[in-house]
């Protein structure tokens, strides 16, 4: 016979009430390892009881039982199920459903108090970890996450975008998928600065990088209450096929090259001249070049004492096209600190410094040069929406922590699973471990 003291204290726990009852609890040794013991708690409904469904008007008479256990929180270090009889009703229609239990939702085998648990770990751990240390398969852990990623997703109100960005990213080689996300609002201070107001969020995540990714994210973004023409501005790389299918899909929106994607292509172009150089059969450049990649890629305030004195030794180097590459890539960095507005001495200061980088000896400028040439509207628009994709930057590094974290995905859902989950602002049933 069970305690009365300890039934009641157990029911309040689990949150039971009529006419549900805790028949049991016991300590038994665990199936897996019968030198470890477990909690296993039994509930049960009173004789006689009907219950509601959802769409159905009044109670509903038990039809049969099928008999269920649920993973719940451990007690102490003891792990702990619950099992019950679950009742199958029938409707007035002559349909036989299964009653809800509210401890667990259907089709999973964690309590939602242990669910909650398992998406705070997700959060902050690779899932192969929570998994051992939870000691299930990863399997269920995933399935759990796709269950309230999806939920989640069902909520999703797209009715304030207005700003979005897009970009794209590798998955196990030249898979790909593009992230949509949205802008916050920029508000001015009162020294007339701007700045942000609110957090960005991914919308939309879709395999590919190319007209039919916009495509897909134009059909959700209706779906979600988005309205195309009250988008003001997009920002994206250098990819014509997003760029176009953006502004055929957003009219009105004034699509932006932002500094930062313009800037990284230039710093592709000085690494590309530096292994360019690594490979000729030039002893003296290589020497000089040897180990010096992090130097040309880092602004010079953020190279170490040792960095920056061999970065000064290297530009008193006149045979080095690297050097020259560099410095074309700190005089498009100047340019877009000169310059903060629209206006005439902007692009005329473009044109020169575009023409400039045409003529270099440099290869590898030369072809920066002819992108800036394709893409010049697009690059302008900046100083005119005054918007980048530093946010989605951001949220790359995340991404990045959660490939590496993985050490890789078994497939491209769980990727995309856990952008939304991390990165999408979504409302989850979290749980508080402490």
């Amino acid at each position: 016979m069970i305690d009365p003291h300890f039934q009641k204290l157990f029911a309040l726990g689990l949150n039971i009430e009529e006419p549900w009852h805790i028949t049991s609890i016991e300590m038994v040794p665990a199936k897996r390892n019968p030198t470890l013991m477990e909690l296993h708690i039994k509930i049960d409904f009173a004789e006689g009881a009907t219950f509601t469904y959802p769409g159905v008007e009044g109670k509903c008479k038990v039809h049969d039982t099928r008999e269920k256990t649920w993973r719940h929180l451990n007690f102490f270090q003891y792990r702990c199920y619950i099992t019950a009889r679950v009742p199958r009703v029938i409707t007035p229609d002559g349909k036989v459903k299964t009653v809800a239990v509210p401890w667990a939702r259907s089709g999973s085998g964690f309590t939602l108090m242990m669910e909650g648990v398992i998406l705070t770990l997700v959060k902050h751990m690779p899932v192969s970890t929570v998994a051992r240390e939870i000691g299930e398969h990863d399997t269920k852990i995933w399935r759990l996450v796709d269950y309230h990623v999806e939920e989640a997703l069902k909520d999703q109100d797209f009715s304030d975008v207005s700003a979005i960005g897009v970009d794209e990213y590798s998955h196990k080689g030249h898979n790909y998928i593009t992230v949509f996300l949205s802008h916050p609002g920029i508000v001015t201070d009162g020294k007339g600065r701007r700045k942000q107001a609110g957090k960005g969020r991914v919308l939309f995540v879709t395999e590919g990088k190319d007209k039919d990714a916009v495509l897909r994210f134009l059909g959700r973004f209706k779906e979600k209450n988005g309205t195309p023409e009250k988008v003001e501005v997009a920002t994206s790389d250098m990819i014509h096929g997003f760029r176009n299918a953006m502004g055929e899909s957003f009219p009105n929106a004034v699509v932006t090259v932002d500094k930062f994607h313009v800037v990284k292509n230039c710093s592709d172009a000085v690494d590309s001249t530096r292994k360019r150089e690594l490979r000729s059969k030039d002893a003296a450049k290589t020497k000089d070049l040897k180990e010096t990649r992090y130097i040309w890629l880092k602004n010079p305030d953020n190279l170490t004492d040792k960095q920056r004195t061999r970065l000064t030794q290297l530009l008193e180097v006149e045979y080095l096209d690297t050097v020259q590459a560099y410095s074309c890539r700190l005089e498009l960095q100047e340019f877009y600190e000169t310059h903060n507005s629209y206006s005439e001495e902007m692009i005329s200061a473009f044109e020169e410094m575009v023409i400039k980088f045409a003529n270099s000896p440099v290869m590898e400028i030369r072809k920066f040069a002819a992108c800036l040439t394709r893409n010049a509207v697009e690059i302008l628009n900046y100083f005119q929406t005054l918007r980048t994709n530093a946010i989605l930057e951001g949220f790359n590094s995340k991404i990045s922590i959660i490939k590496s974290r993985a050490r890789g995905f078994k497939n491209m859902r769980n990727f995309m699973n856990m952008i939304y989950f991390v990165c999408g602002e979504l409302s989850l049933p979290l749980q508080p471990i402490m």
